[in-house]
């Protein structure tokens, strides 16, 4: 209690009391708990440690301390009553106890309005009690609402929990790739929180995933490593847990002493600590290892033992081990008992929170059980009712199914046919007989027909759903295209403009090698003029030239970078063009002016002009308007 509810009240204090030192600061936190606990004479916070400690290895002891907190005398507050009713929630969660799991979840909720943290905390819980119900929608709705608490708040812990919770139900709905990615996300952020704990049950749950899509060598490496670290963290519950799912890989893998091994001290553990639906589930599992290795007798008492803790519970696994159950009567004609059986399943009126797959497997078992005892009333309602899940279920499963079940039914409803026809036959006269076998002939008839327009209806539907499928890729596949042409189109821009820019560069520099021969030509005019005399001062300014860098070099090699193939292009094209005339043009290619060039090159302006024009004649080019082009082109 003492951690969640630091985490709640602490932001309020740390804003008025931020200049404390740690020491106070805790000194503060401590005495507010203890205030608002209001009887110092019994301390809370050590009894929520104690419980919350022993709340998942020795859950009796942890209820003894919770009822004594809640004995306690006085107005107590809201943190202790929701922390206390949170402990009762996992509690009966521990004891497979589901609907008074939600009960108490609910009621620590009530409590937790003004504490966020230990909202998200008690939505979690409430989840898996959901969860355990069969209630998936219920579950991920309280998920959702504890994750979208957990981001507000900026809970990262939170969040790869919820994460986590989600995965596992999506998991029960058959979903898988859908739990790997929300088991990825919750590792992912555990592993940056550094959490190692917290990423014991997210391993498990991943190998549960990858138990439930056939990967059982990737899932016994998840579990034997989740084993090792829920001991070590006395998390017993889970342990156990992860013990039958090992149990069940070893099972797949046909390692039955190591599954049988695992088995059984998950039984005892279970019992232990008062969990009967799991400790069912362990004494089934181990009939069906009998069974496998072919012992009967021992397959029947361990499945007898498991439901006479599973019945009572309530559990949704009893469904799907008591099918198992039925299925090895059924196999060994003992009818009798496979139909007694059947009739404490049905009296239990769970199958609404029981997935689709574990209620047609048990109805099919059903109907072999009352053909094999010649009940063909019961046993064609019970196929009847196979073929009607079996509707619910994946499109590849359920050709294959409904054939097999349908020819079961067509038998069972000849063979009731023929029934009440040697009835008749005693009775009716040999007209009667031929009236009584048209209107049965007929009846088939429609019936196969019925069945067929299904068939087409459905062959439609498939053909629909396919065509709007492609046109959905279609369309995506647009998308990317028109992604693709926008980021070439951006390519295109900005090389441009990197072309551009060297072009600015390029001129500029042309322009300093031109303030560069002004400079000299300066110097020369001074000197002309008798303003620099002495050797001395020409000298000097000479000196000052030398050190700057050599443009007309400097010029060319940014030009050659620019435009490469330039020089090459021109010589290959016009070979009677000289290295000034290459020059000349590199300059006209800038689109520098006769009069920019004529300074650029220290001529005249008439110089120029002549210049270009002798370069046009070697190039057989009158038309100025197609010299540029041509240069430009290049």
């Amino acid at each position: 209690m003492l951690n969640w509810l630091l985490q709640d009240i602490a932001p309020a204090i740390s804003k008025r009391w931020n200049a404390m030192n740690h020491k106070i600061y805790l000194t503060i936190l401590f005495a507010t708990a203890i205030t608002f606990a209001q009887k110092p004479d019994f301390d809370f916070i050590k009894a929520n440690k104690d419980a919350a400690r022993l709340i998942y290895s020795k859950p009796d002891s942890a209820l003894v301390i919770v009822k004594k907190m809640l004995s306690q005398k006085g107005s107590l507050h809201d943190t202790i009553y929701g922390n206390s009713y949170y402990l009762y929630g996992i509690f009966y969660t521990m004891k497979g106890v589901n609907d008074s799991a939600v009960y108490y979840q609910k009621k620590a909720l009530s409590y937790f309005n003004n504490y966020p943290i230990s909202k998200g905390k008690s939505l979690l819980k409430l989840s898996i009690a959901y969860r355990d119900k069969a209630d998936y929608k219920m579950a991920i709705k309280c998920l959702n609402e504890g994750l979208d608490l957990a981001k507000k708040n900026k809970d990262n812990i939170g969040i790869a929990m919820a994460y986590g919770e989600l995965a596992s139900n999506y998991t029960y709905m058959l979903e898988f790739d859908t739990a790997i990615d929300y088991l990825l996300k919750s590792l992912a952020i555990l592993k940056a929180e550094k959490n190692t704990k917290k990423m014991t049950p997210i391993k498990q749950k991943l190998g549960n995933t990858y138990y439930n899509k056939k990967n059982y060598k990737f899932a016994i490496d998840m579990y034997r490593e989740c084993l090792a670290e829920f001991k070590q963290q006395g998390n017993m519950k889970n342990y156990y847990i992860t013990a039958i799912n090992y149990a069940d890989a070893f099972t797949e893998t046909k390692e039955y002493g190591n599954a049988k091994s695992m088995l059984i001290d998950a039984a005892k553990g279970m019992e232990t600590i008062g969990d009967k639906a799991l400790t069912g589930v362990c004494y089934a599992k181990i009939g069906k290892i009998e069974h496998r290795l072919g012992h009967y007798k021992q397959a029947v008492a361990n499945y007898k033992k498991g439901l006479s803790y599973l019945i009572p519970s309530r559990a949704n696994w009893v469904v799907s081990m008591a099918t198992d159950y039925i299925e090895i009567l059924n196999g060994q004609k003992d009818y009798t008992r496979a139909i007694e059986v059947i009739k404490s399943i049905d009296s239990l009126n769970i199958f609404s929170t029981v997935n689709l797959q574990d209620r047609m497997n048990y109805n099919h078992a059903a109907a072999e059980a009352y053909d094999g005892a010649r009940d063909n009333k019961k046993a064609i309602a019970a196929y009847r009712r196979t073929i009607e899940i079996q509707d619910s279920i994946s499109e590849s499963e359920k050709s294959r199914a409904i054939e097999e079940v349908q020819a079961k039914f067509q038998t069972e409803l000849q063979r009731e046919k023929n029934v009440v026809l040697e009835a008749n036959n005693k009775m009716l006269k040999r007209e009667m007989e031929i009236e009584d076998s048209r209107k049965w002939l007929l009846i088939i008839a429609r019936f196969s027909v019925l069945t067929v327009i299904l068939l087409i209806l459905r062959s439609y539907w498939l053909k629909t759903r396919l065509q709007k499928e492609t046109i959905k890729t279609v369309e995506a596949e647009k998308s990317i295209i028109q992604q693709h042409h926008s980021h070439e189109q951006e390519l295109t821009n900005a090389q441009r403009e990197i072309i551009d820019e060297k072009q600015r560069e390029l001129t500029s520099t042309a322009l300093r090698m031109a303030n560069y021969q002004d400079a000299v030509n300066e110097i020369i005019e001074k000197c002309n003029s008798g303003s620099l005399i002495k050797i001395s001062e020409v000298k000097k300014e000479l000196q000052q030239l030398v050190k700057q860098q050599d443009y007309w070099k400097q010029f060319e090699t940014r030009f050659n970078t620019l435009h490469p193939d330039f020089g090459v292009t021109l010589t290959h094209k016009y070979n009677k063009l000289t290295k000034n005339d290459i020059e000349f043009c590199s300059l006209l290619k800038l689109n520098l002016s006769n009069k920019e060039i004529a300074s650029l090159l220290q001529i005249s302006h008439e110089s120029a002009i002549t210049k270009k024009y002798r370069i046009k004649k070697k190039m057989e080019i009158n038309d100025d308007d197609e010299f540029e082009k041509l240069l430009m082109g290049i």
